[in-house]
C-alpha cells in the first residue's frame, strides 16, 4: 500500500530531464597562430618544408677595374615533420539502443569529435612545449623565481620577436569615439592558462578585448585582451606545472609567436574522421556497435626565433 511518498514507484519519483547538461568544453587555443600544410596521400608520412637562408647586404663597391668578386654561396635549411597516427573508440550495446531513452549514439560521436578536437590541441601544446625557446620572467613583483608576468617581461619578448623579423600576426585597430573603447595595436600572440586572467588583467596597460574599438575582431571566447603589442588567449588547456618554482608555487607556460612560427601537417585523406561500425560489423551475435575516430597529424616549430615560451608564476 502507498501510504508514504517514500512508497512511490521510481518513475513517479523521478521525472528524467529531456536535455542532457552541457558536457565541460575548453576553448582550443594552440593552433590559432598555426600554418595548416597538408602531406599528400600515397606521399609517405614525411613532409619536407624548405627555406633558404637570407643573403648578405653587398655594402663594399666594386672595384673600378671589374676584378671579380667571390661567389656567395646559397644554404638551404630542409625541416621534416612526420606524421603520427592516434585514435579512439567505445563498444555499446545493442540493448542500450533498444532499452535506454537517452539517444545514446548521437552524445557519443558529439563526445568522440570534442575527445579528437581535444587530442589535436593538447599534441600541438607539447610539441611547441618541448621545441620552443624558452625566457624566464624577472619583472614581476611576487618575489618568486620566475616572478609574475610584468609588462617589462612582454616588451622584452616583443622586442626579441621584432628583432629575429617576425611578422605580427593581428592587425591594429584605430581608436573611435564610444564610451570606453581603446585603439589596438598590431600584435603577436599569446597562448596560457586561464588562471592567468587575474595576473593578466592587473599588468599595467592591459585592454581588456570587451573595450576593443570593433567586436568583430575579438569573437574568439578565449581571447582575454591585449598588452601593448601582445594579445592573449587563456584556455584551461593552457600549460602548467605544480611546485615548480624557486619557492614551489605553479609554473605557468605562455607561448608568445609570431607569424609562420610553426605549423600543423595533416595527412590527405586521413586528417580526422569518425568511424560507425553497426553490430552486424563489430560483433559475431551482432550485440556490439562501435564508435570511435582516427587522425593523422603532426605539430612542428619551423622558425625557433619567432616563438618563445615564457615562464611566470602567479
Amino acid at each position: 500500500m502507498i501510504n508514504s511518498p517514500n512508497n512511490l514507484p521510481p518513475e513517479v519519483q523521478a521525472t528524467a530531464d529531456e536535455q542532457l547538461l552541457a558536457v565541460r568544453t575548453p576553448r582550443l587555443i594552440y593552433k590559432l597562430a598555426a600554418m595548416q600544410k597538408t602531406l599528400p596521400s600515397k606521399g609517405g608520412t614525411t613532409l619536407r618544408s624548405s627555406r633558404y637562408d637570407r643573403l648578405p647586404t653587398a655594402v663594399v663597391p666594386l672595384s673600378a677595374d671589374g676584378a671579380p668578386i667571390p661567389s656567395t654561396p646559397l644554404n638551404r635549411v630542409d625541416i621534416d615533420a612526420t606524421v603520427s597516427f592516434y585514435g579512439l573508440y567505445s563498444a555499446i550495446n545493442q540493448r542500450v539502443f533498444l532499452q535506454n531513452q537517452d539517444m545514446v549514439l548521437a552524445e557519443v560521436s558529439q563526445l568522440m569529435g570534442l575527445s579528437l578536437r581535444m587530442s589535436e590541441d593538447q599534441l600541438c601544446r607539447d610539441a611547441l612545449a618541448a621545441s620552443a625557446s624558452v625566457y624566464y620572467c624577472t619583472g614581476g613583483n611576487n618575489g618568486d623565481n620566475p616572478t609574475n608576468l610584468g609588462l617589462s617581461d612582454i616588451q622584452t619578448v616583443v622586442s626579441a620577436l621584432m628583432s629575429a623579423d617576425g611578422n605580427m600576426i593581428l592587425e591594429s585597430q584605430i581608436g573611435e569615439d564610444r564610451f570606453g573603447t581603446a585603439p589596438v595595436p598590431d600584435a603577436f600572440v599569446a597562448f596560457g592558462h586561464t588562471e592567468l586572467s587575474k595576473s593578466l588583467s592587473n599588468t599595467p596597460g592591459f585592454t581588456s578585448k570587451w573595450n576593443y574599438p570593433s567586436a568583430a575582431t575579438s569573437r574568439l571566447g578565449s581571447e582575454w585582451g591585449v598588452i601593448e603589442n601582445m594579445r592573449f588567449f587563456l584556455s584551461s588547456q593552457g600549460l602548467k606545472y605544480a611546485n615548480k618554482t624557486n619557492l614551489g608555487n605553479t609554473l605557468y607556460s605562455i607561448m608568445m609567436c609570431a607569424m609562420e612560427a610553426y605549423g600543423c601537417v595533416y595527412q590527405d585523406n586521413f586528417s580526422s574522421r569518425i568511424i560507425y561500425l553497426g553490430p552486424e560489423f563489430s560483433d559475431p551475435l551482432m550485440q556490439n556497435v562501435t564508435i570511435g575516430y582516427t587522425m593523422a597529424e603532426v605539430s612542428r616549430v619551423y622558425n625557433d626565433l619567432w616563438i618563445v615560451q615564457t615562464y611566470c608564476s602567479l
